[in-house]
């Protein structure tokens, strides 16, 4: 039997099998996906601060165009679930058009552009897909190569991946709130 207890504001999972406690074998996955979820939900507590009229300015940072709070979100929803689902081996591939978002991608070369509403909607939905794909694998996974051998620094394992995902979303909240501070929208 698995019961979930909530220890200094984190949820564990358990194992209980003749009365000894026996952490899950999707333990460390389910810290990450924590991890991940901390991070999501300060984006979009960022995200719901920019008025709709807004979000596909972008702003111009000592000669460097930073990308505008639409392109944030479609790229971030790309991240997600390239990073989270394709590379670690999930079948889930809807939005194909996100790949227009990917790293690397030019902003004036996008030709895919949803409403926003959509874009956000997509974004919740492979957020919901990554964190049960990520919540359902088990911790040797994690030592595995992982799906798209991607490689950062000399790893290429799944756990690395994840670590990535983590690393990577906080950097266009940086960017966001940039752009939101340049627009005089409040941070904290």
């Amino acid at each position: 039997m698995i019961k979930q207890i909530k220890i200094d504001n984190l949820t564990r999972y358990f194992h209980f099998y003749h009365k000894k406690i026996i952490m899950a074998a999707n333990t460390e996955c389910i810290i990450l996906a924590d991890a991940f979820e901390s991070t999501r939900s300060l984006t979009k507590g960022f995200l719901s601060r920019i008025q709709e009229s807004l979000i596909n300015d972008s702003i111009e940072i000592n000669g460097a165009v930073l990308n505008s709070p639409y392109w944030i979100t479609a790229h971030l929803a790309w991240a997600e679930g390239f990073l989270l689902l394709t590379a670690l081996g999930s079948d889930f591939d809807k939005y194909k058009w996100l790949d227009e978002y990917g790293f690397g991608s030019n902003p004036a070369e996008i030709k895919t552009k949803p409403p926003y509403f959509e874009v956000k909607e997509i974004m919740d939905e492979i957020h919901a897909e990554a964190m049960k794909h990520l919540k359902g694998l088990n911790d040797e996974f994690l030592n595995e190569k992982n799906k798209m051998g991607i490689k950062f620094g000399d790893k290429d394992d799944n756990r690395i991946v994840i670590h990535h995902a983590i690393r990577h979303e906080p950097m266009h909240m940086g960017q966001l709130t940039w752009f939101m501070k340049s627009k005089g929208i409040q941070t904290v």
